[in-house]
């Protein structure tokens, strides 16, 4: 009741108008975008008081009717156009001004349908003689633009003043909501506008309009055309674009009252009525386009915050993920990534259920935080994993008091207490932090021995942080997937002889890095293994070894090779399959081939290994296993695996001649190799003593450095034919 009293007569002191000989023009009439606003506030309780304050407001006038008559007039604009509104919009009509899906109803029941009902409200009761025709609108001579411009008025008023009375009524009602206002128009401003860019905009806006509104009687003075105002749009556009919606249509709203005080600056008086229709008609189409526009563009940036927002939690467990720690570690200069490994976590959900593994990390990351400080935080890997970023590079203090809760939590689960395994590694960083998501592995690792050791294992040795190890393993993998693309690995042939005389090579790859350095197989290799690239890059070297095979026929007859195969490439269900179609291919006899296998990397592949082999046996395919004695169960294992020839670790050669143990291990292998019927190669044979007590021993094949050093796989070719030497290359 209050603020409408109050309120009303001051919306009609601010609605610029004129006065002329054939009745009042309103540029914005502001009454009925005040009486919206307090429907907007208090809803239908709204009603009683803005019909107090329109009788009061008229209560000046001659007749009594006249109060009746405007009051009914009011009332039942407002109450057909607010029940439109209401039933459109449902529950959600007092929702926020930038929801564009009530825009429309707001448009319709709001903005159009006001001036059309009072309008056609007012022409009815003027042509009935219950009103003074105060606006024109039955003029006599049959001009109708006191109609348009009164009725484009109201429209402009509701448009661009009601979320203005809003926001006047909200503050007066409680004056906290300025301080959120500000808050809402900070946060529906771009994230990079500055304040240079915005106290540039009002210079350029503040100028525009004392242009516009300078009005002087001085005829020597040029006057400022209309069409200037068309000056505002981009203006104002680009408000709309980069200042929010809010911020806009205060400003706007703020901005056509001056220019429409100011009216006589701009208009031409020649033809005035015409000339204040087309600039209250521009005026209205450049509010729509510029609320719209602040609405779209708002809405935009508030999605793409939100969208943002949840791009950095997971929406199952609510925890940071991993986009949100690289942005995290990006915005500090050093930090200690902390990694948590949960172990059979895994287990209890196949028992317990999904919920369990939901509700264990939430509870996990809940007590995490309370050791943590400002900045630092709990973050979800997928799995059963955690990562917590901890200011700083130097943070064993913290893991310390991180391990300390870690041994105290429990997960009460349907009254049993459940406390898995935790392992846990740590390192330290430096923004920005390169191949994160290698170095996670790395630290996932560490914590599987965390686990063993029961202590946090730190990742940094000699201080060095662990990012430069990082690099050199993708640097690594960088020239690995560059040589199998390219073809450009390199491969080599060491001899190994007989004592009967026979001669073949194994086969042995080397690598370029980016300045030409050889890089051995023990440098690159683990890599390989690492990243999956094992089974690739030994179909190629199988394939470089046939294709030269091949190729080389006339000159190399019955070359043999012996080629290495990783137990990863052992246990896939096509090798056996590409084998034989490559020896197809290149028209290669079974027994030219000798693969490779290392007897100690066969222990967790047994069953699988076992049926490729047996398969390839059956081929024709001979079989070496590599690094015997050197095993968990080495002799055992002759029983299960179809092999052809031993292959004597060189740890026992070099050491057989001072070392008895040695030696006897030596004695023993070639011993049970004859009762198995097996060939036996001794490897590192770098004297020609260990060669004679090697021959001694029943060895058939040597093979080192005193025996033949690695060459190029071409030096194989007599030198008489190099001008026909065909090296391999891929069909």
């Amino acid at each position: 009741m209050v603020l409408s009293l109050l309120l009303l007569p001051v919306a009609g002191w601010l609605s610029p108008r004129l006065m002329l000989p054939d009745g009042k023009a309103y540029l914005v009439y502001l009454p009925l975008a005040v009486c919206f606003s307090l429907l907007m506030v208090y809803d239908w309780r709204a009603l009683p008081g803005i019909a107090v304050a329109i009788i009061v407001r008229y209560s000046d006038r001659e007749s009594v009717s006249i109060d009746i008559v405007m009051t009914l007039i009011y009332m039942a604009c407002l109450s057909v156009c607010w029940l439109g509104y209401r039933c459109q919009s449902q529950r959600r009509w007092c929702a926020g001004m930038t929801e564009l899906k009530l825009g429309k109803y707001r448009l319709i029941w709001l903005v159009l349908a006001p001036p059309v009902l009072f309008i056609f409200g007012l022409q009815l009761v003027i042509g009935l003689d219950l009103l003074p025709d105060e606006f024109g609108l039955l003029s006599g001579n049959g001009n109708n633009l006191h109609t348009l411009i009164n009725f484009q008025a109201i429209l402009i008023g509701c448009l661009s003043s009601m979320k203005l009375f809003y926001f006047v009524l909200r503050i007066l009602n409680n004056p906290k909501f300025a301080r959120v206002l500000l808050g809402r128009i900070r946060q529906e401003m771009a994230p990079s506008v500055k304040n240079g860019e915005l106290q540039l905009w009002f210079v350029v806006l503040s100028v525009l309009v004392l242009i516009l509104a300078y009005h002087t009687a001085d005829t020597n003075v040029m006057q400022v055309p209309d069409f200037t105002l068309t000056l505002l749009l981009p203006v104002m556009l680009y408000s709309a674009m980069r200042f929010g919606f809010q911020f806009n249509g205060i400003i706007w709203a703020i901005t056509l009252l001056v220019l429409f005080f100011n009216y006589p600056g701009y208009v031409q008086w020649n033809n005035l009525l015409h000339n204040l229709t087309m600039i209250s008609s521009m005026m209205l189409a450049f509010t729509l386009s510029i609320l719209l526009t602040s609405a779209i563009h708002t809405r935009q940036r508030m999605d793409h915050a939100k969208a943002q927002s949840a791009s950095l939690k997971d929406p199952v467990i609510g925890l940071p993920n991993l986009r949100a720690l690289k942005r995290d570690l990006a915005k500090a200069p050093r930090s200690t990534l902390c990694f948590l490994r949960i172990s059979e976590l895994d287990l209890l959900s196949r028992n317990y259920g999904m919920q369990l593994r939901i509700r264990f990390k939430q509870k996990l990351a809940g007590s995490l935080r309370t050791v943590l400080e400002e900045g630092e935080d709990v973050y979800h890997l997928p799995g059963y994993d955690l990562v917590l970023r901890l200011n700083g590079s130097d943070g064993e203090a913290k893991v310390a008091n991180i391990q300390v809760v870690l041994e105290k939590f429990r997960l009460v689960w349907n009254g049993l207490p459940i406390h898995p395994p935790l392992g846990i590694s740590f390192c330290g960083v430096y923004s920005e932090v390169e191949h994160l998501h290698l170095l996670l592995g790395e630290l996932s690792s560490l914590a599987e021995i965390s686990l063993t050791s029961g202590r946090p294992e730190n990742m940094q040795n000699d201080h060095h942080v662990a990012q430069d190890d990082v690099k050199r393993k993708v640097s690594l993998l960088h020239w690995v997937q560059r040589s199998l693309d390219n073809d450009s690995f390199v491969l080599m042939a060491q001899p190994i002889v007989g004592v009967r005389g026979d001669t073949y090579h194994e086969i042995l790859l080397r690598m370029l890095d980016d300045e030409g350095n050889t890089l051995l197989p023990n440098e690159f290799l683990p890599v390989v293994h690492e990243f999956g690239l094992a089974y690739q890059l030994d179909r190629w070297v199988l394939r470089q070894t046939l294709q030269f095979m091949e190729r080389n026929r006339e000159v190399l007859p019955s070359a043999r090779f012996a080629v290495n195969l990783s137990p990863s490439s052992l246990c896939r269900p096509g090798l056996c399959q590409d084998i034989r179609d490559s020896l197809r291919q290149y028209q290669i006899e079974p027994y030219q081939l000798i693969l490779e296998v290392t007897e100690s990397h066969l222990v967790q592949d047994i069953r699988y290994a076992k049926n490729s082999l047996k398969e390839l046996h059956e081929m024709g395919c001979r079989i070496a296993l590599d690094d015997f004695g050197t095993g968990y169960a080495t002799y055992d294992r002759l029983k299960a695996l179809p092999v052809d020839t031993l292959k004597i670790d060189g740890s026992f050669v070099r050491g057989m001649l001072t070392n008895k143990v040695d030696y006897q291990i030596i004695s023993s292998i070639c011993k049970v190799a004859l009762m198995q019927r097996l060939s036996i190669v001794a490897e590192y044979v770098e004297t020609a003593e260990q060669r004679d007590v090697l021959k001694n021993l029943g060895v058939d094949y040597m093979q080192g450095y005193f025996i033949g050093e690695p060459q190029p796989l071409a030096s194989l070719l007599p030198m008489v034919s190099s001008k026909q030497i065909l090296l391999p290359r891929l069909d």
